[in-house]
């Protein structure tokens, strides 16, 4: 497969407060490194840069996050950081990537959309998925769902239609629809009826296909595009024009309006770094299912999940159950596993007490 005509477009301009007090806005969930030495970003960087080459490789981020991104990945092309004057969501994201694109290749280049910061376990398994898709992506909008292993309530889905194409194991379908993040009693339902997927945020498609979806469904996005694409300096468009676009989701702005778009289910140990609670999978556990990680002792503990940052003090922790506790150079965070999602009301409260140097 060519790769001139193709650019992973990775996704990193986001906050996170789910991982918290590790993740702030200066330094989101990408930029760490959970599941080794290599964080988020740069893992995600360098399985795309196998495919498709670093040259080929744009990241996407805000500007207030350029220079930490910039720092994440000293091997990219300074050309390829693609800076967001405001932050606009993931519609405009892609579109200004799309732009970019059909300014150095022309519209039949083809975008592998990504974001930066899930875990991929089985990167040969991934790598050939990704492949997949972006041959098929000359004919169609295609995404990658995940074979759920769970009833996760988290998670978007896609339910799928019939099979349209493939060979071996990489079966292709049409997708019948997105669906929202479901309650548990759906998401039960979803997973028993083997016809849905998880929502991997993953899409592939030209980049011309790109700016006449957003001309068809977000139409100020579309001629703000459009005007990117044809006047003589780029950044000075985006700097004119971005703050009018739209903020909506590429999902919701595009997606589940545009017809035809297929899927390629594939398990490949995905996981979406959603709170504290994965960190097992991403870190072996001891027999008895606990993860720690630094300067940290865990003392007659099941299930628990202690990580101590560099610079952070130690941390020492007795006859816990099912318990994560994160500490840093300036904050401690102690929940329930099963209530990691609810670390966002400790950041709710921190705003609402002034503490911006912890946001």
């Amino acid at each position: 497969m060519s790769t001139s005509a193709v650019y992973a477009i990775i996704l990193a301009g986001g906050g996170g407060t789910r991982l918290w007090p590790a993740s702030r806005r200066l330094r989101p969930k990408q930029l760490l490194s959970l599941g080794g030495d290599e964080s988020l970003l740069a893992a995600t960087a360098r399985r795309a840069g196998a495919v498709v080459g670093a040259e080929n490789t744009l990241v996407v981020t805000a500007a207030d996050q350029e220079l930490a991104i910039r720092a994440a990945l000293p091997g990219l092309p300074a050309a390829n950081v693609l800076v967001e004057p405001q932050p606009r969501n993931t519609a405009a994201a892609v579109g200004l990537a799309a732009a970019a694109v059909v300014r150095r290749a022309g519209p039949e280049a083809v975008l592998a959309v990504l974001p930066a910061d899930p875990h991929i376990a089985d990167e040969a398994a991934f790598t050939a998925l990704v492949r997949a898709a972006i041959a098929e992506a000359r004919q169609a909008i295609v995404t990658i769902g995940v074979t759920p292993s769970s009833p996760e309530t988290g998670f978007g889905y896609l339910r799928v239609g019939p099979r349209v194409g493939g060979d071996g194991s990489l079966a292709v379908f049409d997708v019948a629809a997105f669906v929202e993040k479901p309650d548990r009693p759906a998401a039960e339902a979803y997973l028993a009826s083997g016809q849905y997927l998880w929502n991997s945020g993953m899409f592939f498609l030209t980049a011309g296909r790109m700016l006449a979806e957003a001309r068809r469904h977000l139409p100020a996005l579309g001629e703000a595009l459009e005007a990117m694409v044809g006047e003589a300096d780029f950044t000075a468009a985006v700097r004119a024009r971005y703050a009018a676009v739209p903020a909506i989701s590429i999902d919701h702005g595009i997606m589940e309006k545009a017809a035809g778009i297929r899927v390629i289910p594939g398990t490949f140990g995905w996981n979406d770094v959603g709170s504290w609670a994965a960190l097992p999978a991403m870190r072996p556990a001891d027999a008895r299912g606990n993860v720690v990680v630094g300067q940290a002792a865990l003392i007659d503990g099941d299930g628990s999940v202690v990580y101590a940052e560099p610079g952070a003090p130690y941390v020492g922790v007795v006859g816990a159950r099912d318990l994560v506790v994160v500490a840093t150079r300036d904050a401690v965070l102690v929940i329930p596993k099963n209530r990691a999602q609810d670390v966002r009301q400790i950041v709710d409260a921190a705003r609402r007490a002034g503490r911006d140097d912890l946001l």
